[in-house]
């Protein structure tokens, strides 16, 4: 992410092409080995496809089907780091046309941001997540983060809406 202010007004902020890329290889890779792994595809016996390999083993274990649809889950995130990684994604706040942007595309005016909400999620560290709450319940996210340098993005984001920031355990 990339934080850039082009002028007194405007508030741009870039989330890096690199690394959605470096996500995107990181997960591809990670399914290709359990798949590899789970499905036996390194022991496919002499003459026979990979399809009738994959069935045979699946239908050995049907157990099976639930390592073999798990990364289901991760299709959301995976063609959302696509997207970024091919066209990118760029926030836009801007103080002359008071209006937030995501590439290009109006999002919200700032008439009807009521104020910005970082919450904290506990796990096995702290993960931040900055939105824009407007006033017909609609959230806009920002930034999700497990560092400290979310507080700074809000009062950055906040001085350009003049929007109060609250925080949310």
């Amino acid at each position: 992410m990339r934080v850039s202010r082009p002028g007194s007004q405007i508030l741009v902020i870039t989330e890096s092409r690199l690394h959605a890329i470096g996500f995107l290889a990181l997960y591809l890779g990670f399914f290709a080995f359990w798949y590899y792994l789970t499905l036996d595809l390194g022991k496919i016996p002499t003459g026979v496809h990979l399809f009738d390999h994959v069935l045979d083993r699946l239908s050995a274990q049907p157990m099976l089907w639930l390592f073999v649809l798990a990364p289901v889950l991760s299709v959301p995130y995976i063609f959302k780091c696509l997207r970024i990684a091919v066209v990118g994604e760029v926030l836009t706040f801007n103080g002359v046309t008071r209006t937030v942007l995501k590439n290009h595309k109006r999002l919200a005016g700032f008439i009807e941001i009521s104020y910005l909400q970082i919450r904290t999620i506990q796990g096995k560290s702290a993960e931040h997540r900055l939105t824009a709450v407007l006033e017909m319940g609609d959230k806009i996210e920002i930034r999700t983060s497990n560092s400290s340098d979310i507080i700074a993005l809000a009062d950055d984001v906040a001085d350009i809406l003049g929007v109060r920031v609250v925080r949310k355990e």
